[in-house]
């Protein structure tokens, strides 16, 4: 699927892996705690599911767990590839999505955001960040949701 973002950027995404030629080192992960989503909450962007950069020496799968911990305090039990894009910026970047089953909540001291928010429904609004309501990102949550694990 091919779409603009909302910074004005071509996108590609899909839903096969090892579809793009760029290296992705960048992740994003979808989750629920309890039948809740998983959002965190930045400062300057909104809500979001978190997420990040991987570092150096880390795997995808790696970053996925570490950003959603420091992001939220969630500790990530079970995490499946799901998706990847391409954003073609200056500097084209892929990203990795990931699904994940969340097997509790830590309470940590120095969170990266202002902390998890927990929602029972995902309908991005204002105060959700702007990378929740491009078409890449709907296309995503429909088709987890079409996946039936968490229903709404």
């Amino acid at each position: 699927m091919e779409y603009i973002d909302l910074n004005g950027c071509r996108c590609e995404l899909s839903f096969e892996p090892e579809t793009f030629q760029i290296e992705s080192r960048h992740v994003l992960v979808i989750s629920k705690f309890n039948n809740n989503w998983v959002l965190t909450k930045h400062s300057v962007r909104g809500l979001e599911f978190p997420g990040g950069k991987v570092e150096p020496g880390e795997s995808l799968a790696q970053a996925a767990k570490r950003e959603v911990y420091e992001e939220t305090g969630a500790v990530i039990g079970k995490l499946e590839w799901f998706a990847e894009y391409v954003v073609f910026s200056e500097t084209p970047f892929s990203k990795t999505v990931f699904l994940a089953e969340v097997e509790r909540l830590e309470k940590i001291e120095k969170m990266e955001t202002e902390g998890i928010v927990l929602l029972d429904k995902l309908n991005p609004d204002g105060s959700f960040s702007f990378l929740m309501k491009d078409a890449g990102m709907k296309e995503i949550i429909k088709k987890v949701k079409q996946l039936g694990k968490w229903g709404n």
